[in-house]
């Protein structure tokens, strides 16, 4: 029997999905068949997001007793294949309401900053000037339909610091399948796996978008539930003891096995401090570590004490390598002013810099980068938003936490430890083919991925050739190249990138 948040669980089954258009396209399949209730905690909502676009709409199969008209949803008992000729997916909010129409009840829990912050001139650029009025058209609909009992929105401000927030990024869908990893359902998220120049199925304004998720289905969906209950009853009564009375056993609905994988629920709620930490795990892993760490992280290592741990890891360790991919420009908080943000970005630079001179050539810092399909010197970063890390090919962390302060101490966050040897190697390849494109399809290539050593060195070769291709005019291969490209002696990637570079504060 469930006892508390974060036990280990075992017979779990995970599909980890890489990038909007993968994810959004399997999300809305399990919404779309949801029978009883969908939980919703996201750090922001767009009720109009499109989840299907383009081409990959005529690959989606629902087996319901529900067909869609170009109109929406009629009621037709018999399985159909859905065509790009005659099906066009619903936005997320008309999803929402036929969902609740047929019974479903659905609770969204959306972070709202604090109106200082809502008043500040960059908070529109960083997606703070408000979640109500983003929320306006879904609660319109559900006005019009009189759901409102079976369609519930919180929106909640409380956070401890400025920077900090709500920050989850789950779904829980019939208290059976669960979402959980770095994709809001918000303006700007979707984007395939190519991540080009200028994609027309990208949201208005859209920069190429890199992100990774997990679907998870087993006894860990209970936490996720657990989870939700707590925050829900939080938002509502801001007492922090009434959420720490809710019994565990109430959100467990006996969870059967679904797989051979073992999970564990981790979080951030400084509040709880429950003994299931999103840092401790982190640093559990570092101290693991023995041959290999592939990170991808919006903020990654602006916390000094995950820095302090895993220089010393890579000074036990001599076989220890690790790749670090970061933006080539992060978001970091510090809307407040610009002097916190760029002393938060330097912060990351010079943990960065500290791990390559702890690990010699056995640490590399990227960035990815999208080059045009005609003109070769326009080039722009692909953002990096995952919150993704894989150790020895065995463990994986995933979902809603940056390794900054906010994401180990201030924020609310939800992360899975997954630990499978198949599923680790499965998704660094994956990710890897990815980011490599022509060097990893090349028929020419030799380079066996499945060796962490063999695409450790594929990765300084291509970075270090787009390099040389960026100097003499050319088109770059793949989307690698050095964060740290000044220190690497290649040039820029476009003009006024800044990467491993330092900001002057005054």
């Amino acid at each position: 029997m469930r006892t508390r948040f974060g036990e280990n669980t075992f017979g779990n089954c995970v599909t980890l999905t890489v990038d909007g258009q993968e994810t959004f396209t399997l999300m809305y399949e399990k919404m779309f068949k949801a029978k009883t209730s969908i939980l919703i905690a996201n750090y922001e909502l767009d009720p109009r997001l499109r989840f299907i676009r383009g081409d990959s709409q005529s690959s989606l199969f629902i087996n319901n007793n529900l067909s869609w008209s170009s109109s929406g949803i009629t009621s037709e008992p018999e399985d159909i294949e859905l065509s790009q000729q005659n099906y066009t997916a619903s936005p997320l909010q008309d999803l929402l309401v036929e969902k609740t129409k047929q019974g479903v009840e659905v609770k969204i829990i959306v972070w709202q900053p604090k109106l200082i912050i809502r008043l500040l001139p960059t908070a529109h650029k960083r997606g703070l000037s408000g979640r109500v009025g983003e929320l306006e058209p879904l609660e319109r609909l559900v006005e019009h339909s009189k759901i409102a009992k079976n369609l519930m929105v919180r929106v909640d401000n409380t956070a401890p610091t400025f920077t900090s927030g709500h920050h989850e990024k789950f779904i829980v869908i019939d208290n059976k399948i669960g979402f959980c990893g770095g994709l809001d359902l918000s303006h700007g998220k979707w984007d395939t796996n190519s991540h080009d120049f200028d994609n027309p199925l990208r949201d208005q304004n859209a920069e190429p978008w890199h992100d990774v998720h997990a679907m998870v289905e087993g006894p860990v969906v209970t936490d996720l539930i657990y989870h939700f209950m707590q925050r829900w009853t939080y938002s509502i009564t801001k007492d922090i003891d009434q959420a720490k009375r809710i019994n565990i056993e109430s959100a467990f609905e006996n969870q059967n096995s679904a797989g051979d994988t073992e999970i564990i629920a981790l979080r951030t709620w400084k509040q709880l401090n429950d003994g299931s930490s999103i840092l401790s795990w982190y640093a559990a892993m570092f101290r693991k570590a023995k041959y290999s760490i592939y990170i991808e992280n919006q903020f990654s290592f602006q916390s000094e004490f995950i820095t302090r741990l895993l220089v010393k890891r890579l000074q036990e360790e001599q076989n220890l390598k690790v790749i670090v991919v970061s933006p080539m420009e992060p978001n970091l908080p510090g809307f407040i002013s610009g002097f916190v943000s760029k002393e938060s970005i330097n912060h990351v630079n010079r943990n960065l810099e500290r791990l390559r001179e702890a690990g010699g050539s056995r640490v590399n810092t990227y960035c990815l980068i999208s080059q045009h399909n005609v003109a070769n010197e326009k080039r722009k970063q692909i953002y990096i938003h995952a919150k993704v890390m894989i150790v020895d090919d065995k463990w994986i962390t995933i979902g809603s936490a940056n390794m900054d302060n906010d994401g180990f101490k201030n924020s609310t966050e939800v992360d899975l430890g997954i630990t499978s040897p198949v599923l680790a190697q499965q998704l660094r390849v994956k990710l890897w083919r990815e980011h490599l494109t022509e060097e990893a399809d090349s028929s020419n290539s030799s380079v066996d991925l499945n060796s962490f050593d063999e695409g450790f060195n594929a990765w300084k070769t291509l970075a270090t050739d787009n390099g040389t291709r960026i100097l003499r005019g050319e088109r770059i291969r793949g989307q690698i190249y050095y964060y740290n490209f000044e220190e690497m002696k290649c040039p820029p990637p476009y003009a006024n990138a800044r990467g491993g570079n330092k900001f002057k504060l005054f």
